[in-house]
């Protein structure tokens, strides 16, 4: 994987480590593999999640916790993972 997608992670990690320096509030929300599902608001986040198989979860899932965090600062300045 790091061959086909080396330059992707390094942009990746370069761009993080800027949001960490920055003095912006942020949270960086990484989905498991995102399905056209419908948002049903039921999904779990958290900087750890328990993760078996293939975990999915719905880009409507995905917009709905990400707007919700809009007011919420449960999730500040840490990094979540969000799966179904």
């Amino acid at each position: 994987m790091g061959l086909l997608l080396g330059d992707l992670y390094r942009d990746k990690e370069a761009g993080e480590k800027y949001i960490l320096r920055s003095d912006l509030d942020w949270t960086i929300v990484y989905p498991v593999t995102l399905t056209n599902g419908v948002r049903t608001g039921q999904y779990r986040v958290g900087e750890y999640l328990d993760l078996h198989g293939f975990p999915r979860v719905s880009r409507a899932n995905v917009a709905h916790f990400l707007i919700s965090q809009i007011c919420d600062p449960k999730y500040l300045k840490k990094h979540v993972v969000i799966s179904s």
